[in-house]
């Protein structure tokens, strides 16, 4: 098997334990969420708009769609679509946010 489709497996088998008894979109997002919570290492470097930003975490936010980074930089917070941000982390941060990116293009 090549890299890609072995990538692809796995990032699809990680969606599966996050999502397995997700009913709806927002329950995917909130399952998203735990995972980065217990999974996460933040705070991690991470750009917007090419811009350096500190990625202090990851949550649903209030009212959105989709996952939001807030982020700092300056000493201001700022929050942020997670689709939005490079982020440069460790291997299980990493893991997690292609999972998202993955599910989202979907």
């Amino acid at each position: 098997m090549t890299p890609a489709p072995q990538a692809h497996h796995e990032l699809d088998s990680l969606i599966w334990e996050i999502t397995v008894d997700c009913n709806d979109e927002d329950e995917v997002l909130m399952g998203f969420e735990g995972a980065f919570d217990e999974e996460a290492n933040f705070p991690c470097p991470g750009a917007v708009v090419g811009e350096p930003v500190e990625v202090l975490s990851v949550s649903t936010g209030d009212a959105r769609r989709g996952l939001i980074g807030t982020c700092q930089r300056n000493g201001r917070r700022y929050d942020i679509a997670l689709l939005d941000i490079d982020i440069d982390a460790d291997p299980a941060t990493s893991r997690l946010i292609a999972a998202y990116r993955r599910w989202a293009a979907a």
